[in-house]
């Protein structure tokens, strides 16, 4: 435990209805030799079997808590930080892994550095679904320890549109001395705010932190399921997915300055974006959002992940309708567009050469066997605790 009695670390993963994952993403959490950190399992009052997964796992380090009411994703990110009791937190999803022994080099780096803000190379990896193989989407390259200027990313987002705001860590995937959401709720009345808690953390961050700690080596690795939302992208039931994430903030309004012409989807981002502008005058008051930036970045983003109806063509169209909301230029918008469409080419490019490169292909069909092939590239030194299956839980 740390000097205060509480775990140095609390991470925290926030489920609903997601057992078929979740049951394999504790056991990965587990894997570690230390006691110093907690995992905090937050039931979004599930209907399935998700409270039976848990407490099949006679772990101390773990504690279940439920709000006992369905809450929006913003909400429920709130309610878990409020029970967490360690002096850093972290968000894992409950499709993500952590590596063995992960943890463990994460406490050495916090203890010895004392930072306030760790982050690290994620991969992703992508679970079987729609009648497709588990692939992984992306591998990052390891590298060594560096700083990583979070005001400058801040402001680099600020001025490109919302670009790189995923540079910045947010708390899921990555670690945050206590103290930030703290100060956060105190500044703003609560941590979380927008349809979006993890961009509105990533914005906000900057704010109390000028640098963060790159320890270099994974940690963790982000999942990609059938349920959550970063695995519907692109399936049928994308829509339907959205319509209900959204339905479940009630009477949210997206920001006044956001065109409402296209789908609620592609505002989400730079509604958090300006909405944590807003929150913090006194940090981002000087500085101007880029919305021709914005759509040339929407343009890709719609391309690759919200895979809804939009073209350039489309945002030339109805200029006039936006302009009623914010400024718009045409040639300056042409010009981020060709610039993002450079980037998307050069992406793909290191995509297939990292590819190659890998050693993980093809992977597993569940993260807990994923991180374990990690495990063993990368020489990590722990055994994982037993799979579900070797424990008798079927699949959830």
């Amino acid at each position: 435990m740390s000097h205060h009695g509480h775990p140095l670390l609390s991470l925290i993963i926030p489920t609903r209805e997601r057992a078929e994952t979740l049951q394999y993403t504790l056991p990965t959490a587990l894997a570690q030799t230390s006691h110093n950190f907690e995992v905090l399992v937050s039931d979004n009052f599930s209907q399935d079997n998700t409270a039976e997964v848990v407490k099949s796992f006679s772990d101390p380090r773990i504690r279940l808590i439920n709000p006992g009411r369905r809450l929006s994703m913003s909400d429920h990110w709130d309610f878990a930080l409020g029970h967490a009791r360690g002096d850093y937190v972290m968000f894992l999803g409950d499709d993500d892994g952590v590596l063995p022994g992960a943890l463990d080099k994460l406490e050495a780096s916090i203890l010895s550095a004392h930072g306030l803000v760790y982050c690290w190379p994620t991969p992703v990896y992508r679970w079987p679904m729609d009648g497709q193989p588990a692939h992984v989407v992306l591998l990052p390259p390891r590298t060594k320890a560096s700083e990583v200027n979070l005001e400058h990313l801040g402001r680099l987002a600020v001025s490109m549109g919302g670009w790189m705001c995923h540079r910045i860590p947010n708390a899921y995937n990555s670690a945050v001395a206590r103290r930030i959401p703290d100060s956060i709720r105190e500044k703003t009345g609560r941590v979380f705010h927008s349809m979006q808690p993890d961009l509105f953390m990533a914005m906000a961050i900057p704010v109390f932190a000028k640098k963060a700690i790159n320890v270099g080596y994974y940690v963790s690795v982000a999942g990609q399921s059938a349920k959550s939302n970063g695995g519907s992208i692109g399936r049928p039931h994308r829509q339907d997915c959205l319509v209900r994430f959204v339905q479940e903030y009630g009477d949210y309004k997206i920001h006044p300055t956001l065109f409402p012409g296209i789908p609620i989807g592609l505002n989400l981002r730079p509604d958090s974006l300006l909405v944590a502008m807003e929150k913090f005058p006194d940090f981002y008051g000087g500085m101007k959002f880029d919305y021709d930036a914005m759509w040339a970045f929407l343009l890709r983003d719609n391309s690759g992940t919200f895979k809804h109806k939009l073209s350039w063509l489309d945002i030339l169209r109805n200029r006039r309708q936006i302009r009623r909301y914010h400024p718009f230029s045409v040639s300056r918008f042409l010009l981020y567009t060709a610039f993002h469409q450079s980037l998307e080419l050069r992406y793909r490019t290191l995509s297939r050469i990292r590819r190659l490169r890998g050693k993980t292909s093809p992977p597993a069909d569940n993260i807990y066997d994923f991180v374990k092939q990690l495990s063993l590239d990368f020489d990590s030194p722990l055994p994982l605790p037993p799979s579900p299956g070797d424990r008798g839980e079927g699949e959830g």
